[in-house]
């Protein structure tokens, strides 16, 4: 037997409402535990002083009172509050709403850049490049390389010469004097 498994027969041990092999159970325990036998006279203790209070009297319609009381609290808590709000919102959190979204708005506007306006389209690069393109006439351009006269396979210009940059050049790792 555990701490709390004596802990919840107390009571009905003092009172001796449990069975045999419970009694057992926990007067071994009691044996083992002397701080178990202080929690016991604490409990036997509690219930005499209980018994010796006087009792309380309460008026005859006490219980059906508070049975009322009960079902008021209750219907008044499932009720929505909706006479003071504005969309679900309160006063207070719809003013703090439409602030945020001004402020959204206006940060919106001072981060936008000054010539771009959604309003106005202007051409994009792109457009502006295939606007300044002349025009070909209609041959595709396996025709056109087709009646080409020149040979596209020669090619006349020099070779183009390395340059040597190792002595102009130091990067970070180069060990070199």
């Amino acid at each position: 037997m555990d701490r709390y498994q004596f802990e919840d027969l107390v009571s009905d041990y003092i009172e001796n409402n449990i069975s045999m092999s419970q009694r057992k159970q926990v007067e071994a325990y009691l044996e083992e535990n002397p701080e178990a036998k202080q929690k016991v006279e604490s409990v036997k203790q509690v219930m005499a002083t209980m018994k010796s209070m006087p009792g309380v009297s309460t008026s005859a319609g006490f219980m059906n009172n508070l049975n009322k009381r009960i079902a008021a609290e209750k219907e008044a808590s499932s009720v929505v509050k909706t006479a003071r709000s504005f969309t679900g919102y309160t006063p207070l959190m719809a003013s703090l709403s439409a602030v945020v979204v001004v402020a959204v708005i206006m940060l919106g506007f001072e981060f936008m850049p000054e010539g771009s306006s959604q309003a106005t389209l202007s051409p994009t690069m792109a457009e502006q490049q295939l606007d300044d393109l002349p025009e070909m006439p209609d041959q595709t351009q396996d025709n056109m390389l087709a009646e080409s006269e020149d040979d596209s396979t020669e090619y006349d210009g020099d070779v183009p010469v390395k340059s040597n940059f190792n002595d102009r050049i130091q990067l970070v790792g180069d060990k070199r004097p």
